[in-house]
């Protein structure tokens, strides 16, 4: 019993110390288990991560060689996105049986190695290690036109994995030069360069990497090797009396010239009216000369009438391709392309969006597509039909996610246009992306 007394009474708020217990002992253990806890909490996330990355992928991965090409190409593009795991399946794309699969699984591989440069080196070792690892088992395998593309993304390894000192990376560099020299020698699949039969039994039959150009599968007739000079042709109304053809002796009298090979840059050939006479020279044949009375030979001159349809070379072009001379590095060229889109009726506002995206740097045409995306421009479409058609690759890609919520008829002609003559697999995935939601 306490006594009426206020001071004798406990206080409830203060700590009561236990004489038979070690204060610091205790906190100590509940320090370790919270401790413990929470780092088995980190381990179990970070392991969550990397395997539900790995599960991600092998369902992706499930049913591809099912797939047509271009879900195939799409497919890999997802699978790229998922870091160190996609590294294999993207190294086993390069066995595709479709060249357009395997090239986009090149172009991914090296998007990814330009992006490892930016990671420490421990991690990017990491990211290299893997694929390296992966093409040493199809280094073998590997047919005998990828070996290219694989040499290239190994080289690269090769060219980082040197400079550095530590003992991993060594081992890096020589499991590097490993593979690459296995990716030269015979056992690899695809037919031998050289003769079916070995140089000798002992050595490899042929190397994986190419030793001639090429087949060139298209010649374009205007780029022929021809000789110099061509005779001017001559067109001869109708009803008119074609030049005399000169004599045997007259043609020994000529100089001749001794033709030489140029590279023809001439224009294609033309309709003409059906009643009008054309007479071709021969290409050897030069104009005779004729003796004045001093007796000096002089080379009688040729009269070739021209005729000007238009004021300006300008106006013969179309509305692009005088927008692609606000770009030329001469100022006279630049003015004059100015003064024609303004007699085409373009405003002052609309010359400056045309210079910007004939600007050599890609940075402002990037700008130009970001500007189009928040609404800052009337009449959008020719400006992103132009824009589909840059030379970057980065220009292409945000001007397709620029019309990919618009939902236009006439921009989704545009994008199925620019599908036909596409040729950057990454790109032609993402048009594909975006035209199959519509």
């Amino acid at each position: 019993m306490f006594s009426g007394d206020s001071s004798e009474l406990p206080n409830p708020f203060a700590l009561h110390i236990d004489g038979n217990h070690a204060t610091g002992k205790t906190s100590f253990k509940t320090a370790a288990k919270f401790f413990v806890i929470v780092s088995v909490l980190f381990a179990v996330t970070v392991a969550a991560g990397h395997y539900s990355r790995t599960w991600i992928v092998n369902r992706l991965m499930s049913g591809f060689s099912q797939l047509q090409t271009p879900e195939k190409q799409q497919r890999l593009v997802q699978i790229a996105e998922l870091g160190l795991p996609s590294v294999e399946p993207l190294v086993s794309g390069l066995m595709d049986e479709q060249n357009e699969v395997a090239r986009t699984a090149y172009e991914l591989l090296r998007e990814s190695q330009n992006r490892w440069t930016s990671l420490p080196w421990q991690d990017a070792r990491e990211h290299h290690q893997t694929m390296i690892e992966a093409m040493q088992k199809v280094s073998l395998s590997l047919p005998e036109d990828r070996t290219g593309w694989a040499s290239s993304l190994v080289q690269q390894t090769i060219m980082e994995s040197v400079q550095e000192s530590d003992e991993a990376s060594r081992q890096l560099y020589h499991l590097a030069t490993d593979t690459l020299s296995r990716m030269s020698l015979t056992e690899g699949a695809g037919p031998s360069i050289l003769d079916d039969q070995p140089l000798d039994s002992r050595t490899p039959v042929r190397l994986a990497v190419r030793s001639k150009p090429l087949p060139v599968s298209e010649a374009d007739a205007l780029d022929a090797w021809t000789d110099w000079p061509i005779a001017e042709p001559q067109i001869i109304s109708s009803g008119t009396r074609p030049p005399p053809t000169p004599q045997p002796q007259e043609r020994s009298q000529a100089t001749e010239t001794t033709p030489s090979v140029y590279r023809s840059s001439a224009t294609r050939l033309q309709p003409v009216d059906p009643t009008e006479a054309i007479v071709l020279n021969d290409i050897h044949e030069t104009v005779a000369r004729e003796t004045n009375s001093t007796g000096v030979s002089r080379r009688t001159p040729t009269v070739v009438p021209t005729s000007y349809l238009t004021e300006s070379p300008l106006e013969t072009y179309d509305t692009p391709s005088v927008i692609k001379w606000l770009g030329h590095e001469q100022l006279p060229l630049r003015e004059k392309a100015k003064r024609e889109l303004t007699q085409r009726g373009f405003s002052t506002r609309q010359i400056e969006i045309a210079t910007q995206v004939a600007a050599a740097d890609s940075v402002s045409r990037l700008a130009l597509v970001d500007s189009i995306a928040r609404s800052r421009i009337d009449n959008p479409r020719p400006w992103l039909v132009m824009l589909l058609n840059d030379d970057n690759r980065e220009v292409r890609l945000r001007t397709v996610s620029v019309i990919a919520p618009m939902n236009d008829a006439e921009l989704n002609k545009a994008l199925r246009t620019c599908l036909e003559t596409e040729r950057d697999p990454i790109v032609n995935a993402r048009i594909r992306k975006v035209l199959k939601y519509r």
